[in-house]
């Protein structure tokens, strides 16, 4: 557990994670250790509407993703924003990670850190949105104002991020 950090959800068994786990989200202005963090994702705003792509496998979705080897979480970041939406994004700015926690024997086909590994969050202002191309991954993307964006499921699953995100960008 960092210093600063704040918990904000708790899970068990997390559906997409080698069972028995245990997952929580905080907020956090200090990253986990770097060598543990497997992903990257950004709740990238314009104003204060929150950028979503639309996911082949999971339906709308911030963006973000796996860190490739050699480089960093911002790096990461980014990246995956502008292969994911289009999008170029203003300053990153660390919002908190998910911590992920596996009980049970490493899975051998497991490719992240063991038993933890890190998922961290940032916030950004986009610069720009380039054209949208349809990819493998993604379908489509689309900005939603605050009332629209708490409807959808990330949000929805994860309004403490979400709004803390959201004061962030309107200060």
């Amino acid at each position: 557990m960092l210093k600063d950090e704040q918990i904000v959800q708790v899970e068990q068994n997390i559906s997409w994670l080698p069972l028995p786990n245990e997952g929580y989200i905080a907020l956090s202005s200090q990253l986990p250790p770097t060598e543990l963090i497997a992903t990257a994702l950004v709740l990238a705003f314009d104003g204060d509407r929150l950028l979503q792509t639309n996911l082949v496998v999971r339906g709308w979705d911030i963006v973000g993703g796996h860190i490739e080897p050699g480089e960093s979480p911002e790096e990461a970041a980014r990246r995956e924003a502008y292969e994911e939406a289009g999008a170029k994004l203003k300053e990153l700015h660390l919002l908190g990670y998910q911590r992920l926690r596996l009980f049970g024997p490493q899975p051998p086909s497991y490719r992240y850190p063991y038993p933890d590994s890190y998922q961290v969050f940032y916030w950004a202002q986009i610069e720009a949105l380039d054209e949208f191309r349809p990819t493998e991954e993604t379908q489509e993307r689309a900005l939603f104002a605050p009332e629209e964006a708490r409807k959808l499921p990330w949000p929805r699953r994860h309004s403490a991020l979400y709004q803390a995100a959201l004061q962030a960008t309107l200060k």
